[in-house]
């Protein structure tokens, strides 16, 4: 009975501990990703339409890249931190030094054939450097950030997503003013110098501490949980950067630039849904380790439900956020902005299930079907885009999405025979947005009446979370106290 009653008072402590990290950590992500949204109809000015799509490569390949320079190993942190308890610092240390290895090598070889591959991204010898300087560094910080969330300490976070937005907008601008002939090239260097400069302070701490040791153990643990999720990983940005590769060959640097900056606002519920994903995952995995299976079953709903309200929310601000994120000239990529927010969404719910399949070290299962779904979606955009432009784009990474939830959700199901969720709630909400951002899209020339819609939806928004603004009231009563 004792060890009943410690055990309850022990999740009760976490419990509060996760649930203060991750508000902190959701209210800190939007903020700071607010301050990039913000400068946005910034650089759309102060770059023309080729050099931001220049721009738009680089960041490309720099997300295509991360799941092979790490390893993906990062991804094995969360269920390493439960397998792993009495040696945690140890693990994260020596996974942190074969990350670093890897990155080291892919990019001697990649050196060796600096030309041949820097003429295949589209960058050149010195951007490609760059590319290559920040990857490295980027591994070290992916590490730090993953090992902070986990354990709860969101300070340290906070502090790393602070100082590397803030910076990387600040220097970017001081850069482009004073070097104003090479504007793509100084956006590229504000973005890489901040990540490089930070991992040089952490590598630095990490031997002083002398934390970073070689040991198979963990070396074959981390490497048997990450090496399917290169491919998930790998296979899942292929899907959600292929469409600009492709657009970039066959439309041209300025379509691609409409279709980043459509993403760019889209992006506005990826900022949201991720750190809202980002701050639960940690409460997941101890919760669905402690087998406290409803509790997850019944707060994954209002998440969801927040998500939809977003989205709908995207879709309905649609020509007022292109207008202001990019001005008059990027106003034709409006009918582009509903299934690029519908795919974001999509993306949300899915990774749901993805959490169930890495929680029981299932990566295969993950990997299988993110290759699959990014299979499809390179053969659909090599088909629709010369036939419809960059707006088909939209359209087949949306259908990807769709097909990846449908793959997961058997796979929990009938493969791992998992049923955790109320999956017709799930599938509902999400085709009740569907249908919803279909019917605004028709409306767009009818100001007044699109604003009466945004006013019923904000209106039915309060009345169902206002349970959740009564909480965050006394939260922040409660820190001010």
């Amino acid at each position: 009975m004792v060890n009943t009653e410690t055990e309850e008072t022990l999740a009760k402590v976490n419990d509060k501990k996760a649930l203060k990290a991750g508000v902190w950590y959701v209210i800190a992500s939007v903020l700071l990703k607010a301050a990039v949204f913000i400068t946005t109809p910034i650089f759309t000015r102060v770059l023309t339409k080729a050099e931001f799509g220049t721009v738009s490569n680089f960041n490309s390949w720099h997300i295509l890249l991360v799941p092979i320079f790490t390893l993906s190993l990062d991804y094995s942190i969360g269920r390493a931190k439960l397998d792993y308890t009495n040696r945690f610092d140890d693990y994260v240390g020596s996974i942190q030094l074969l990350s670093t290895i890897s990155s080291l090598f892919i990019s001697i070889i990649v050196i060796l054939f600096i030309d041949p591959i820097s003429g295949f991204i589209g960058l050149e010898r010195y951007e490609t450097i760059l590319l290559l300087l920040y990857q490295i560094a980027f591994t070290t910080v992916v590490f730090a950030q993953n090992v902070y969330r986990f354990t709860y300490n969101y300070k340290k976070n906070i502090l790393i997503s602070s100082y590397s937005i803030i910076a990387n907008i600040i220097l970017s601008l001081i850069l482009i003013y004073v070097f104003n002939n090479s504007r793509a090239l100084m956006r590229m260097i504000g973005i890489a110098t901040p990540i490089i400069a930070l991992s040089i302070v952490y590598w630095v701490n990490y031997i002083k501490n002398k934390t970073i040791k070689i040991n198979k153990e963990y070396w074959k643990y981390g490497f048997v949980i990450s090496a399917p999720m290169i491919f998930h990983h790998l296979s899942l940005h292929i899907l959600s950067q292929s469409d600009r590769v492709v657009i970039r060959s066959l439309c041209g640097e300025e379509d691609l630039a409409l279709y980043t900056l459509v993403y760019s606002f889209g992006t506005i519920v990826s900022i949201l849904t991720t750190a809202i994903a980002q701050g639960w995952l940690p409460w997941f995995h101890d919760t669905y380790h402690a087998q406290r299976f409803s509790e997850i079953r019944n707060n994954v709903k209002p998440f969801v439900l927040f998500g939809c309200y977003v989205a709908l929310a995207c879709v309905a601000f649609a020509p007022e956020g292109i207008l202001l994120f990019g001005g008059k000239k990027y106003i034709e990529a409006v009918p582009c902005v509903m299934p690029v927010v519908l795919g974001v969404l999509c993306q949300f719910i899915y990774t749901h299930y993805v959490n169930i399949e890495l929680h029981l070290k299932k990566t295969k299962y993950v990997s299988a079907g993110t290759v699959i779904a990014a299979i499809f979606n390179v053969i659909t955009n090599l088909y629709f885009i010369p036939r419809y432009g960059y707006i088909a784009a939209a359209y087949t990474t949306l259908a990807s999405y769709f097909v990846l939830l449908a793959i997961h959700m058997i796979i929990t199901k009938v493969v791992l025979k998992v049923n955790l969720y109320d999956d017709l709630f799930m599938i509902t909400s999400y085709f009740i947005v569907c249908l919803v951002s279909v019917g605004l899209t028709f409306i767009y020339s009818y100001t007044f009446i699109r604003y009466c819609i945004i006013v019923i939806g904000f209106t039915s928004f309060i009345f169902m979370f206002k349970q959740y603004f009564t909480f965050f009231k006394k939260f922040f009563h409660s820190r001010k106290g």
